[in-house]
């Protein structure tokens, strides 16, 4: 009997702690990266436009990242769109 006992409330232990949201790593694969957020505002531009310019993210706020697109001229930066990407939903909105 003692020896059935001690699995038992070894696997009531088990269960009973299980997390049925989720783990932080599993939520976390949710949200999209930085770098999928750069492809999704490359994808946005023409063909010749991805030759030229440079897609680069530059900050973070609440649920969205900033991408801007530009091209470098004799050292100084010339800034051509900025785009938000929310991290949850994808939504690209063009703010430039």
């Amino acid at each position: 009997m003692k020896k059935f006992i001690g699995p038992l409330i070894l696997t009531f232990l088990i269960t009973g702690c299980s997390d049925s949201d989720g783990t932080r790593s599993d939520n976390a694969g949710d949200i999209l990266s930085r770098d999928d957020a750069e492809v999704l505002v490359y994808n946005e531009l023409s063909e010749e436009d991805q030759r030229i310019y440079t897609i680069d993210f530059y900050k973070e706020e609440g649920t969205k990242y900033y991408i801007r697109v530009y091209e470098e001229v004799n050292g100084e930066i010339n800034v051509r769109e900025k785009y938000t990407v929310d991290f949850h939903t994808e939504e690209l909105i063009r703010i430039e």
